[in-house]
Order: structure tokens, then C-alpha cells, then sequence
């Protein structure tokens, strides 16, 4: 239900955007990170744009879930994530000429922002490298980044990442 609410509020994004969701990809050779092997990832929303890749997982929890020591941290669930996505991009970047080099300091980078939606309640600590939003605030935090990618690099990334798995679809291009 939350993963709904949040892929209708992403639908209405223009055209320069591509959105991904329920994007799952396994690696043939599991990625070492932290003492941990990563074998699999899973994201609810993957959002390609000319600012860069935002990770967005959604949580629809109740403050009693907000304080279960027994659940995955999401923390560490979206910082696993965006490290194997990173890993992903990067070693295959050379592999399909992506242009990202055109400035004459050297390559650019694929800039990757994680996003924690809640739904109900939040927490109100904040965490490094992760912005904890409500739904109402999605939107305009998206749009705040400037551009760093053409549209024909967007899309690029975007054809990549969905020939990864079958399973992977658009559900809007928000161009394609």
C-alpha cells in the first residue's frame, strides 16, 4: 500500500525522469562489503533523472515497528544497497562507454541519493548519507538537485539497468 502511494506521487515527475520500480538484480559473484556478501539487491523505487540515481525505499510502519529491535534497520538496508548499485554502475561504466568523462578534469560521477519514505510515522533522528522524508515532501526534494546528466545519459543508464532482468519494467518514463 505505502509502495503504491509513493509510485503515484513519483508518476507525476516530467518526462526526464525514469522510474523503476521493484528493481531486483543478482550478482553472479557476490560483492564483498563490511564482512558482508551482497548475492542480491532489491529496491521499491528506483528513479533515474538528469540529477543522478535516487534509491527510495518505502516504510509504512507504525512507532511500534519504529522501535522493534527486531527489524532490518533501513537504514543499513539502503547503504547496502547503494554500495552494490555503485559497484553495479562502476565496473561496467567502462564496459558501455558511457561518455561521462566530458569534463576536462576527468570522469564524472553517477551520483546516487537514498531516500527513506515514510508513510505513517518517522523517525526523528536523521542518519548520514540518508534523507528520511514523508510523502508530502518527495516531490521537491527530487527536483531541488540541479542536472548532471543529458537526457540521452539518462536514458543510457536507464536502458542498462533495465536489461539487467526480465523482471525489471518501467512502469512510467516518466519518457520512455
Amino acid at each position: 500500500m505505502g509502495e503504491n502511494k509513493v509510485e503515484n506521487v513519483l508518476k507525476k515527475l516530467s518526462d526526464d525522469y525514469i522510474l523503476i520500480n521493484d528493481f531486483c538484480y543478482n550478482f553472479a559473484t557476490p560483492i564483498k562489503h563490511k564482512g558482508d556478501f551482497i548475492k542480491s539487491i532489491q529496491i521499491d523505487h528506483l528513479l533515474l533523472s538528469p540529477a543522478g540515481i535516487f534509491i527510495i525505499e518505502t516504510k509504512n510502519w507504525s512507532n511500534r515497528s519504529l522501535d522493534n529491535l527486531d527489524l532490518r534497520s533501513p537504514v543499513q538496508q539502503i547503504l547496502r544497497t547503494n554500495y552494490a548499485l555503485f559497484k553495479l554502475l562502476d565496473d561496467n561504466s567502462r564496459k558501455y562507454s558511457w561518455n561521462f568523462n566530458r569534463h576536462h578534469w576527468g570522469n564524472r560521477k553517477i551520483p546516487i541519493k537514498n531516500i527513506i519514505v515514510f508513510i505513517n510515522n518517522a523517525p526523528k533522528e536523521q542518519f548520514q548519507f540518508i534523507k528520511i522524508l514523508g510523502i508530502n515532501e518527495l516531490i521537491s526534494y527530487i527536483k531541488y538537485f540541479d542536472s548532471n546528466f543529458t537526457t540521452n545519459e539518462t536514458e543510457s543508464i536507464g536502458d542498462y539497468l533495465l536489461n539487467l532482468s526480465p523482471h525489471n519494467q518501467v512502469t512510467s518514463k516518466l519518457t520512455m
